[in-house]
This record gives structure tokens, C-alpha cells and sequence, in this order.
């Protein structure tokens, strides 16, 4: 007699469920079966940073439905969306102060994100300053946060490129920076010594992009 279909699929690791999953494009189950395997904090960081990434193109995708919104309901919704994703995730967690987002994972595994609405530099070095003096302690499994910024402007890139070059000029312990490969026009990384800790400490800049200004309305048609 042939093997059932659950005979089958008893064989299955989950290695192999996995690389199926892949295979086929099944972007759900892989994505579950990463955030349940994470046996490393790096593990854990990465596959928080792949599905932030999906965050992020959903929510850019109708920047029409959040130009009211403010900090709070936009981070909001981020956090349904990872809750969904099955992350222990927290808004206004008391951690050093109140957070606006946190990430919990096992072996006392922390991740904290800073929301901020760009009006000006400053008040995102604010942020940049809440995120690592105030709410992250920087110990071992504890050393990576990052800087959302929502980005109602119109340039996305040239926002996120002059914050750049603002952030290296503020004289951080140590610092470096670095691209991000999947978005290197909107997302860097920067590195520097953790007051606290005394340890590298490590900060994911993202820049949310949500202008909008259409252009089609009210203008003469061209014949």
C-alpha cells in the first residue's frame, strides 16, 4: 500500500516545511516558521527587520489614508501588525520611560523602536536620544533598537540622507554607519558606544515615506 498524506508529511522537517515554503513563495508560513526557530538574538533581529520591512510597504502603499494620523496611531498600527505576526509587542511599555514600541522575545530577548513624525532634525536627535539614553540598556541581548521616521515630506531620500549626515556629526562614541541592502535609499544602520553598557550599541534609522500630494486634480486637460 502507498504512504498516506500523513504518513508523508510526518517526514517533514521543520528545515524542510521551511524550504518549501520558500520554494513556493508561501511568504506566511515561512515567515512563522523563521520567528518560531530564532535561536540566536541575531536571529531574532533579522527576522524582525525582514517583516518591519514588510510593515513598511503596506503602510507606504496609501499614504492618502494616514496623512491625518499622528505618531501614536501610526505606531499603532505597526504594532497590530507584528501582534499578528505572533510578537510579543508593546506600546507604552514602562522601560526607562514609555516606549513606543517594544519587541520581546526568549532568553530575555529586547528590541525598542522610537517613532518619530520628521518636522525637524532636532526632534528626531530627540528621539535618537530617548532610544539610547533613556529606554534601551544596551546589555546582551539587549543592544538593538531602531529610529522609525515618518516621512510626510516629499524627497524621502534627501530627508533620510541629510539625517544622516546630521547623525555623524553629533560626535557619538565610536560611531560607524553603514547601508542597508534591501533599502539603501531610505534605512542605514549606525553603531556607537552605549552609554550605559559601555557596548556597541546598534540602531536601525528607517524612513517611513508617506507624502501625498497628487497632482491630477483641478488642472486643465491636455488635448
Amino acid at each position: 500500500m502507498g504512504e498516506t498524506e500523513s504518513n508523508i508529511l510526518d517526514r517533514f522537517t521543520l528545515k524542510d516545511i521551511k524550504e518549501l515554503a520558500d520554494q513556493l513563495g508561501v511568504a506566511g508560513l515561512a515567515g512563522s516558521i523563521r520567528r518560531y526557530t530564532a535561536s540566536t538574538y541575531q536571529q531574532f533581529i533579522d527576522t524582525l527587520y525582514s517583516d518591519l520591512n514588510s510593515i513598511v510597504s503596506t503602510l507606504q502603499e496609501n499614504p492618502e489614508l494616514r496623512k491625518d494620523d499622528g505618531e501614536d496611531r501610526l505606531t499603532l498600527e505597526i504594532l497590530s501588525i507584528l501582534r499578528g505576526m505572533g510578537y510579543a509587542a508593546g506600546h507604552e511599555t514602562k522601560i526607562g520611560g514609555h516606549t513606543d514600541l517594544s519587541v520581546r522575545g526568549k532568553n530575555n530577548y529586547l528590541w525598542i523602536g522610537e517613532a518619530k513624525i520628521h518636522g525637524s532634525y532636532d526632534y528626531l536627535f530627540q528621539g535618537f536620544q530617548q532610544l539610547c539614553t533613556r529606554y534601551t540598556t544596551g546589555d546582551t541581548n539587549q543592544d538593538c533598537g531602531a529610529l522609525i521616521i515618518y516621512i510626510k515630506n516629499k524627497n524621502c531620500a534627501a530627508v533620510v540622507k541629510e539625517w544622516r549626515e546630521r547623525i555623524t556629526a553629533q560626535g557619538l562614541t565610536n560611531l560607524s554607519i553603514s547601508d542597508c541592502e534591501d533599502r539603501p535609499d531610505f534605512v542605514f544602520h549606525t553603531t556607537h558606544t552605549h552609554e550605559r553598557s559601555g557596548t556597541p550599541f546598534n540602531v536601525k534609522h528607517i524612513g517611513i515615506s508617506l507624502y501625498f500630494n497628487p497632482q491630477d486634480k483641478g488642472k486643465a486637460p491636455i488635448t
